[in-house]
């Protein structure tokens, strides 16, 4: 069987504490965010307060569900607030949002192996849900570009996008900059509008099958990172990424961590339990180098601080740290000499980047003639 798709009280917990982490983030930008919606519908009502009130709610749930054993109440009791907004204020329904509900209702709903502290015994767990829901996601995505005459290839949106929106919404940002001159052209802007279309059609599919996994993983991932870095969509990228974790294998200790000498055992393995949600790393002895040691499942190891960009991989903590990088304090549009979403793009171009220059450094290496360069 495969071991992604075997129900897992680890990998529900960690998605629960994910979607409640970027519920806790959602509601404090939708408080700038929505701060006109709010004030005009205040106007003629006899409670104002009651929108600032709901955002406070739905704080004080995201904690809950952080913090407490009352997961599914907290979840269920926010979808009802979030419900209760989009009928109150029209205004406040998108697409971001929407799908911050619907995975609140998962996981409430959604039978789920964490709740029970024992192995799921049914079919489709809360990871298998979420599964379901962002196939579903990128099916009714592609509906709709076939169905709308500003798609289907003739690269109008892609256009719009780059000479109008992107300038507009985020002028400080790096990315739009470098993009827009070259999707203002006809042909880029309907190459990438084909582009998205097919790689939003084959997702599903290709994410279903283990053996087309891991690519279909790293491509889903790169759509939703340049969307972010070029749109800024926000909440939808991370509650998206977040999704991923669905296909994660867990309890697996497949990748083993190795501390430097000197470490304290207890508490690097107190540390570890933090850092990893899904048991992908089992914990060495300490040995005798002075850098931390961490290896993957076919044996390659990453030393020091290359060692960190593979674990960000396997822990939905640094997605959630990413979000917050984009979504806390949204009026702080710049943060010293530097613009916001400048700094954003820099810093997750680097990311990209130093991983690529792993990926090359590793691909040299096992080049026949070539000895591998890392030491074991």
């Amino acid at each position: 069987m495969d071991r992604a798709l075997t129900p897992s009280p680890r990998r529900d917990r960690a998605l629960a504490r994910g979607v409640a982490a970027l519920l806790l983030l959602g509601a404090h930008h939708a408080a700038v965010e929505y701060r006109p919606a709010f004030a005009l519908w205040s106007l003629g009502h006899a409670h104002p307060w009651a929108p600032a009130a709901a955002l406070l709610a739905l704080h004080a749930l995201a904690l809950a569900m952080l913090f407490t054993r009352y997961v599914r109440a907290a979840a269920a009791a926010a979808a009802t607030v979030i419900a209760t907004l989009y009928a109150a204020i029209p205004a406040t329904y998108h697409n971001n949002h929407f799908l911050l509900f619907v995975l609140l209702v998962l996981v409430a709903v959604a039978p789920s192996a964490s709740s029970a502290g024992s192995p799921s015994r049914t079919p489709i767990d809360l990871a298998g849900a979420v599964r379901w829901q962002l196939g579903l996601v990128y099916l009714s995505s592609v509906a709709v570009k076939l169905a709308h005459p500003w798609w289907r290839g003739s690269g109008e949106v892609i256009h719009w996008l780059a000479t109008t929106r992107t300038l507009e919404a985020n002028p400080d940002a790096i990315v739009p900059r470098l993009l827009s001159p070259i999707l203002s052209r006809p042909l880029p802007s309907r190459l990438a509008d084909l582009a998205v279309t097919l790689l939003e059609a084959l997702l599903p599919l290709a994410l279903a099958s283990p053996r087309t996994r891991r690519p279909a993983v790293a491509l889903g991932v790169l759509l939703h990172l340049s969307m972010q870095e070029w749109l800024f969509p926000q909440l939808f990228t991370f509650l998206m990424l977040l999704g991923y974790f669905a296909w994660s294998p867990a309890d697996d200790r497949a990748w083993t961590l190795t501390p430097p000498r000197g470490a304290d055992p207890d508490r690097v393995a107190r540390a570890l339990a933090r850092v990893d949600p899904l048991a992908r790393i089992a914990l060495a002895p300490p040995a005798e180098s002075p850098r931390w040691t961490l290896t993957d499942p076919s044996g390659h190891a990453f030393h020091g601080a290359w060692a960190a960009l593979p674990l960000a991989l396997l822990t939905p903590h640094a997605l959630i740290a990413y979000a917050a990088l984009a979504l806390v304090l949204p009026e702080l549009r710049v943060i010293g000499p530097i613009p916001r979403d400048a700094l954003e793009n820099v810093l997750v171009g680097s990311l990209l980047a130093a991983a690529a220059v792993r990926l090359l450094l590793d691909r040299g290496a096992q080049l026949p003639g070539r000895k591998n360069s890392h030491p074991r």
